[in-house]
């Protein structure tokens, strides 16, 4: 689990996740993806029914950041249709679809690949900013427990009538774009008014790609927004909504230290920002 974190200063590290001024990282199981200690990362795994994938080929051709499971049984996909709100492509081996998640916009939703041998995998296109993995519904500025692409795998499996119980021992993550890329760290913080934090990217650290995740609960008309170095990436009006984009090149620099800072005119709004690195 990622735990929130107060003011403070995020060190982004290939080896280690310092942590200083009351800084609190709960963690993201290493290889499995679960609940576990591991400092605030996530490994990153390939999965093995794509290795033998062309780059030209699913999944490198279509999918980013994902989470993988092996049911370890045959799946009928006759049933596995019912799961989703649109099907994207129906073979004899395979079906991949889109999910509806619940309280969440439909850019949010996640397409999900589905195979006969067993293999379950919910992500987000290549086009789109890794940060949709972060799931803010559910969230009570403590601890991060899952992400959505968790969530897709769980509810695809209950709608399908399978056991759940892999999804939660063996769940796996990828990125399809970053085939380097061996780590995800997620910094997060959340405020009823406004509140900062920082972060200093290394200059030795291979940094694949950074985004921003902005989520507003019940804000009122004056709404929330979130800057990163006085830049205002995201301002929300009045409502719940989430957002998320990439972080630009001036926000990526290394040996500087960046502020991130959120606010919320009403209820409370949170920000997260997500590094892909090795």
């Amino acid at each position: 689990m990622l735990r929130r974190i107060a003011k403070g200063t995020v060190i982004v590290s290939a080896v280690l996740l310092a942590v200083a001024f009351g800084l609190r990282f709960g963690s993201l199981e290493s290889e499995r993806g679960g609940v576990g200690d591991s400092g605030g990362l996530l490994s990153l795994t390939l999965p093995a029914f794509a290795q033998a994938a062309r780059s030209d080929e699913f999944p490198y051709n279509e999918a980013g950041i994902s989470a993988y499971v092996d049911m370890g049984q045959a799946i009928d996909l006759t049933r596995s249709e019912k799961a989703f709100s649109g099907i994207e492509a129906s073979e004899p081996e395979y079906i991949i679809g889109t999910l509806e998640l619940p309280n969440l916009t439909e850019d949010m939703w996640p397409h999900v690949y589905i195979s006969t041998d067993g293999w379950i995998m919910a992500y987000y296109p290549k086009t789109e900013p890794t940060s949709r993995l972060v799931q803010w519904i559910g969230y009570h500025q403590e601890e991060i427990t899952t992400t959505t692409l968790r969530d897709a795998l769980v509810q695809v499996t209950q709608e399908i009538g399978l056991s759940t119980a892999a999804v939660l021992s063996s769940l796996g993550y990828y990125h399809f774009q970053y085939p380097s890329a061996t780590k995800l760290l997620i910094a997060i913080d959340t405020t009823t008014s406004t509140d900062t934090f920082t972060y200093t990217i290394p200059s030795g650290l291979n940094l694949y790609e950074a985004s921003w995740s902005h989520y507003a609960a019940g804000a009122a008309y004056n709404g929330s927004y979130t800057e990163i170095d006085s830049v205002r990436v995201f301002s929300g009006g009045g409502g719940t909504y989430v957002a998320c984009g990439r972080l630009d090149t001036q926000h990526k620099a290394p040996e500087s230290s960046h502020e991130v800072k959120v606010y919320s005119h009403g209820n409370w709004a949170g920000a997260a920002i997500v590094f892909l690195h090795n």
